[in-house]
């Protein structure tokens, strides 16, 4: 297990990356059994760098085990779970996997009670829905998403979180998925439960899984225009974007991410300077304060980071916590 921190991590770093890791210790390359993957995070949550943590990611499938191990959180506040929902293969089968996982939750919610709080969702959305570029068409399953969503859980504050995977023309399929959560945000009723969210996949275990710097780029101005949150999977175990021979290409940077995401949010950052944040490998240019973070001449301050976590970039998903917290030691941030 990780050793404690030896430093207090800066105001400004903590309010970058106050519970923004969600634990995949299941997913490759870590690949840990469950039960060894939710030991570590009842362990991590009781730890001194526990600030840093968020949601245990867990598949819908697997939800029956992970009830068994609901005794490791009875006297440790509840469990917060994003639950990865049954993949479809279609457009058609969309509805019907998402019922599927829907039942799983609920049997999970009522075995566990109040041990467990499900506040993720997250959806793939199929090919021959988002190849075609329609957002009116994404946006309409993604409302009939939440409402069976919110009905079923009973969870007023369930976030849906929808990955674009489609075949087709990437920034299309992409732009319009992001134009389609807006949609359907701007006209939900006002409930916290049910809002969607965006889900960007920044890499896994081969070359061909990490999008270029331009990919995320076009994310992150594409989410600000329609006012759409986003979150962060695979691939972000390091903070400083960096080339890895473990995968044979660049890395992107969870310091990069969040600190450009965090930018762009508070001082409508340019693509130019979007590209230059993203790209940066030198980590003395990303220097964190008691008042807030800069990189080169761009600042935010502790509050306009604050707003974009709640706002704008929500958490990345890791199969490590230990290899993030022991590269931020290294870089001397914690």
């Amino acid at each position: 297990m990780q050793p404690p921190s030896t430093r207090s991590p800066a105001r400004g770093l903590q309010a970058l990356l106050r519970e923004a890791l969600d634990y995949a210790g299941m997913f490759p390359p870590a690949g840990l059994a469950l039960e060894d993957a939710i030991r570590n995070y009842a362990e991590y949550r009781s730890g001194p760098d526990a600030w840093f943590l968020s949601r245990f990611i867990c598949p819908a499938n697997r939800l029956p085990e992970l009830g068994t191990h609901r005794g490791l959180f009875a006297d440790r506040g509840a469990l917060r779970v994003s639950v990865l929902g049954l993949q479809a293969a279609s457009r058609d089968d969309f509805i019907p996997r998402l019922t599927e996982s829907l039942h799983l939750v609920s049997e999970f919610q009522r075995s566990c009670g109040s041990n467990v709080r499900i506040d993720g969702m997250e959806l793939v959305l199929p090919s021959d829905l988002i190849d075609g570029g329609d957002a009116n068409a994404i946006a309409a399953v993604i409302r009939a998403a939440a409402e069976a969503a919110v009905e079923a859980t009973g969870n007023p504050g369930i976030r849906l979180f929808f990955e674009a995977t489609g075949r087709g023309q990437w920034a299309g399929a992409t732009r319009a998925t992001i134009q389609a959560i807006g949609q359907h945000n701007a006209g939900w009723k006002g409930q916290a439960g049910g809002l969607a969210a965006f889900k960007l996949r920044t890499g896994g275990v081969n070359a061909d899984a990490f999008p270029t710097v331009e990919q995320i780029v076009t994310v992150i101005t594409a989410c600000l225009e329609q006012r759409v949150a986003f979150k962060c999977t695979a691939g972000l175990h390091h903070p400083v974007r960096l080339y890895h021979e473990s995968v044979g290409t660049r890395m992107h940077g969870f310091l990069n991410l969040f600190a450009a995401a965090t930018l762009a949010h508070a001082r409508s950052t340019k693509e130019f300077d979007l590209r230059s944040v993203l790209a940066d490998e030198n980590p003395l240019h990303f220097r964190f304060h008691e008042d807030g973070l800069a990189w080169q001449r761009s600042r935010a301050s502790v509050e306009e980071i604050e707003r974009a976590r709640r706002d704008f970039i929500l958490s990345f998903g890791s199969c490590s916590f230990e290899e993030p917290l022991q590269d931020l030691g290294v870089l001397q941030l914690l």
